[in-house]
């Protein structure tokens, strides 16, 4: 139910707006979500590791970017081949609705444990996941014709 109210109501219109106002398609979009995503959990990290002293180790720390950084990389690609299909908006839409719900409501719970700049940008990054994996199942909505006098079409 949420899901295809943010669909309907929020990213779909919003891609549709950006398409016809500055020529961004859905895809763009989405990968430049996914690379907010990755850079903001970058600097999560480097926070992180900022906060830590001499004694506190920061491999685990490493570890987990290193894997969520393996992660990101298969879903920048999943998203190019989604991309270059003709049905990439239907298997996005239908293959990761679960995905979409549970992040989409893991977030209130992120942006309540905010605390200080690291917990800042884990929060963010997760937002950026969110739009990344609505931007790639929004539709595009065709561009709303003005109505013009038969006369004012066929002279310009």
């Amino acid at each position: 139910m949420i899901d295809d109210i943010l669909i309907a109501r929020v990213f779909s219109p919003f891609t549709g707006w950006m398409q016809h106002r500055f020529g961004i398609c859905q895809w763009r979009l989405s990968l430049v979500c996914l690379d907010g995503n990755i850079a903001f959990y970058l600097a999560g990290v480097a926070f992180t590791i900022a906060g830590k002293g001499m004694a506190d180790g920061i491999f685990a720390d490493l570890l987990a970017a290193f894997a969520w950084l393996g992660v990101m990389t298969f879903v920048r690609n999943v998203a190019y081949r989604q991309a270059g299909s003709s049905m990439g908006v239907q298997t996005a839409r239908l293959g990761e609705w679960l995905f979409r719900t549970i992040l989409t409501t893991a977030l209130p719970l992120s942006l309540l444990h905010v605390t200080g700049w690291s917990g800042f940008c884990f929060s963010v990054s997760l937002l950026f996941l969110i739009a990344h994996l609505y931007f790639k199942a929004s539709d595009t909505p065709p561009p709303q014709r003005t109505r013009k006098l038969a006369y004012s079409r066929a002279w310009g």
